[in-house]
């Protein structure tokens, strides 16, 4: 599903987010940049679960901002299983638009909650996600840590805060937000007036929903 959407949109050159050993397999008119916020090494001590696998990073950055790359440079951007993992959702799809060129495309793989061990957690609504972007994802950085704890994790009282802490001074990249499918349209639909942004294409597929996004 991922290749036959690929194939579909998205040609020139872009960048993929977050690829660590699963990058998109991308059509022969597509070429991209890997960008991760850490070298190989250093996400290979970070998640063990990688063992040796081939990691594909070719530039380091900080997937929310981007401030390695030019404004209006891209044809296109994947970013799969990514956004839940930002703290600033709105801010992070403004900064996509923002280095795609008139016509480019967003290809976004969003975990269905429902069917991950997300399955237990409040989805996050959009009056969330504006207070975050308007007020500094600091308000609620600590709250997503302990429902990661509790909801995911299944520890209580002293342990679930113990847990948290630790996790949040290791900055360990948690599901900050959760969705399910129609959330996460309505989260795109109420970006509508803010982004020159429209969705092009959805699809569900196995434990994700699929979403392009087309910059007007």
């Amino acid at each position: 599903m991922r290749y036959q959407l690929a194939r579909k949109h998205l040609c020139g050159t872009g960048l993929e987010i977050g690829a660590l050993h699963i990058p998109l397999f991308l059509p022969k008119q597509a070429h991209t940049f890997y960008l991760d916020r850490m070298p190989p090494s250093e996400l290979r001590a970070h998640y063990p679960e990688l063992g040796d696998a081939a990691l594909h990073v070719s530039l380091i950055g900080d997937g929310e901002t981007l401030a390695c790359i030019r404004a209006e440079s891209l044809d296109f951007l994947v970013a799969n299983h990514v956004i839940e993992h930002c703290q600033d959702p709105i801010g992070t799809i403004k900064t996509f638009a923002s280095k795609l060129r008139k016509g480019g495309k967003i290809f976004m793989a969003v975990p269905e909650m429902t069917k991950t061990f997300d399955s237990k957690r409040t989805e996050t609504t959009w009056e969330h996600l504006l207070a975050d972007h308007q007020q500094g994802p600091a308000i609620s950085r600590l709250q997503h840590f302990d429902e990661w704890a509790r909801d995911v994790h299944g520890f209580d009282g002293d342990h679930a805060i113990q847990f948290a802490s630790e996790k949040e001074a290791q900055d360990y990249s948690i599901h900050y937000h959760c969705w399910t499918c129609a959330g996460f349209e309505n989260f795109i639909a109420q970006l509508g007036p803010m982004l020159p942004l429209t969705l092009v294409e959805s699809k569900s597929w196995r434990i994700e929903n699929i979403f392009i996004l087309e910059k007007h």
